[in-house]
């Protein structure tokens, strides 16, 4: 079954906290996961399976379903968007068609590195 969520990337493994939609919460015509990521950072921090860090210093993203035109919509850091194999990986455990998700970026969604870089760009 089809999945909304959270994914982070923490050193080339791929973590994702999903609902599937069938369970999942809904704003308006909008159903996603409840879970926010710094929450869930804190999670995998306590579990020891990511430092101890800012939760905004990792590449990040969010599947949410759009009910009305029964779209996904994958956003994501940069980071994760570049790697087609790893956005493949993550549309595949979540259970979701790359034909029927929309996928792209979101200036909530840049890790550190990117940050960094866009800082010294000119």
């Amino acid at each position: 079954m089809a999945q909304v969520g959270i994914v982070y990337l923490v050193g080339g493994k791929i973590w994702i906290d999903a609902t599937p939609i069938a369970r999942a919460d809904n704003l308006g015509d909008l159903a996603f996961h409840q879970l926010e990521h710094e929450r869930w950072w804190a999670e995998l921090v306590k579990k020891g399976v990511a430092p101890d860090n800012v939760y905004t210093e990792f590449p990040r993203g969010r599947v949410s379903f759009d009910r009305r035109n029964e779209e996904f919509r994958f956003l994501a850091d940069e980071c994760i968007l570049r790697r087609r194999s790893l956005v493949a990986a993550i549309l595949e455990r979540m259970h979701l068609s790359a034909r029927n998700t929309k996928i792209g970026k979101d200036g909530g969604y840049r890790c550190g590195v990117c940050r960094r870089s866009e800082s010294l760009s000119p």
